[in-house]
Formats: C-alpha cells, structure tokens, sequence
C-alpha cells in the first residue's frame, strides 16, 4: 500500500511535515514564475516566503509591482494579468531562503453588493439634504439670534451719540 492511503498521524512526522505544505495553499518553486488571469475578484495571499507581483492593468495602464511577504494580501480585480515570482528578499539564488518554495492562497473576494435604488437615493440624496436642511436651520438660528442682539444693542443707545463724561473730584461728581 502506498503512503497515499497511510494516515498522516501513522507516517513520521518529518514524512508528514516535508510532504505538504499549509492546508489550502498553492506552492510556487523556487526560480519559477506563475501568471494568473483573475475572472473574479480574487484575494492572494502569501503564507510562506515572498513574492514580486507585477500586475498589469487594463489597456492603457502601466504595470505595478509589489513585494509581499508573509501575512501579506493583495486583492486583484478581474481583467487584470498578474505575474508572481519568488523573491526572498534579495538573497542571492544559491541561498537556502532562495532554495524555498512558496506557499499562497488565491480565494474569491465577494464583490461588493450593490445597493437598491432606495439606498441609493437614501445616500446619495436623502442624506445629504437633512444635513443641509439641519445646517440652515442652524444658520437660521444664529442669524436671530444675531439680530436679536443687534436690536438689544441698538435699543439701549449705543449708536446715539455718548453723553460728556463725569468730572469727580474727591469722591464728588459734577
């Protein structure tokens, strides 16, 4: 019987941990390059090792690269041509690091969900004129207030000419 059908937990674990690599990951070698053409919005993610991604966008779009390491992310949207290549952080080829695979992930992103019309309308238009109703009415409220104030100024004399200021000489006034 070949190991393919021997439990993992009955082969050795040096058997078990060199034979695979992290569940669900895809393994890139060393010294080799992979193209992917996404047809859906789709997540890469890098769980071991580095990589050089090079994404070439629609016609008329220059290219971007990115460097990711581990724990690293980068969503690709549909109609773009994604070239990954290993790349250990500038190792030389004959290194060990240079030596290892690379494990990643490539899992569909849900796209985001598009909104009804009534939720469009609720933000696009609704929302903005209470804000802009609240923020007139604020005005409004300060404009009152504003002349409410003037008024009270006027009304006690202050645009009428001041009265000749009072002589006191030792506590008496003229």
């Amino acid at each position: 019987m070949s190991n393919h059908f021997v439990l993992e937990s009955q082969q050795s674990w040096m058997d078990a941990a060199s034979a695979r690599g992290r569940a669900g990951c895809w393994i890139l070698p060393p010294r080799r390059a992979l193209g992917l053409y996404p047809t859906q919005r789709a997540r890469l993610r890098i769980e071991r090792g580095g990589v050089w991604l090079t994404v070439a966008g629609r016609k008329g779009e220059l290219p971007h690269d990115w460097f990711l390491g581990e724990g690293d992310e980068q969503v690709l949207e549909p109609g773009v041509h994604a070239v990954i290549e290993p790349w250990h952080g500038g190792q030389g080829a004959l290194s060990a690091a240079a030596a290892e695979d690379v494990q990643f992930r490539w899992d569909p992103v849900a796209a985001p969900a598009q909104a009804t019309q009534a939720e469009a309308w609720s933000r696009g238009v609704a929302a903005p004129w209470a804000e802009l109703v609240g923020a007139l009415r604020g005005a409004a409220w300060a404009a009152a207030r504003l002349a409410q104030g003037l008024l009270q100024w006027a009304g006690r004399g202050r645009w009428a000419a001041s009265p000749a200021p009072r002589r006191c000489i030792d506590a008496q006034c003229e």
